[in-house]
């Protein structure tokens, strides 16, 4: 086993009413096991009564000192807790309180014996690759994607890409999708790309809408550096680093995407596994046979 995980940061679903039941009874949880809780003060502002359940409000350099961040939340709350510690060192754990939780390592109905057995050293971390946009002099790491996508009044893209310093070619397009391995199952999955287990060193290149009858999603390696062009006559791109706006690629502009230095850090149960989340909670359909 590994060391067991005692000082843990907890963060929620944007609706505080959501893990309001679940709040108290982890604390009661984590006390039987010996594990102190914490807020950041974003969450400690979220739930008043966290004092009476035992927890303690912390600044954001405890927040990244802590041994785990155990999330209650959906995919969403998951992704912005692994970009929140990045560099940290600090692993994510999550229990499922949305929809899909695909990233989620803990069901939302037994968690309580699962988390017990994880905190006492029954667990793994999975190292996750991250991208980097990098455009004007800064650069903006996500944990899924970066992506480019038309704006108003919404007319058709035209993109020209080349990787590591050679030509591909141009497409028209509603947008292009740069996906980590982690973020291969997000937006890339909507658009069929591929599914990509999370500790593989590739990203994916994949366009949204493409007007081509023989385009492919493409696999690369991560020392390769992808340049998106913006040559539409008239039409800006808007630049998405995991959902959050961070700039426009007007008529002309250039912008490079590649995998960063940082890992995200993802813990999961011991024999918890990325295929067993695919065949659970995305193969599975409401109504199928369970």
């Amino acid at each position: 086993m590994l060391e067991p995980l005692r000082r843990v940061v907890v963060l929620t679903h944007l609706l505080p009413e959501t893990t309001a039941q679940a709040l108290p009874e982890l604390a009661e949880c984590a006390a039987g096991l010996g594990a102190e809780l914490f807020l950041p003060a974003d969450e400690a502002a979220k739930h008043p009564g966290y004092e009476a359940w035992g927890y303690r409000q912390i600044d954001e350099v405890e927040v990244r000192a802590a041994d785990l961040c155990l999330v209650l939340g959906g995919d969403g709350t998951i992704l912005r807790a692994l970009g929140r510690m990045l560099g940290s060192g600090v692993p994510t754990l999550g229990i499922n309180f949305g929809t899909v939780g695909f990233l989620a390592s803990l069901d939302q109905r037994d968690w309580r014996a699962e988390l017990a057995a994880t905190l006492a050293g029954k667990y793994q971390v999975v190292e996750l690759l991250t991208v980097e946009a990098r455009f004007l002099g800064q650069r903006f790491t996500g944990v899924n994607d970066v992506v480019l996508s038309r704006v108003e009044p919404r007319r058709v893209l035209r993109l020209e890409y080349e990787v590591s310093g050679t030509f591909v070619g141009d497409m028209f397009c509603d947008g292009m999708i740069i996906a980590s391995p982690t973020g291969s199952t997000a937006y890339n999955l909507s658009c069929d790309g591929p599914l990509v287990v999370w500790d593989a060193s590739v990203l994916v290149l994949n366009f949204i809408a493409p007007h081509s009858l023989g385009f492919r999603p493409v696999v690369l390696r991560p020392d390769h550096v992808i340049t998106a062009r913006n040559v539409s006559p008239l039409d800006e791109a808007e630049i998405a680093v995991d959902g959050d706006i961070v700039g426009r690629l007007r008529c002309g502009d250039s912008l490079d995407i590649a995998a960063s230095e940082l890992r995200a850090r993802l813990l999961v149960r011991e024999g918890g596994t990325f295929y067993r989340n695919v065949e659970e909670k995305l193969f599975y359909r409401p109504g199928d046979a369970r």
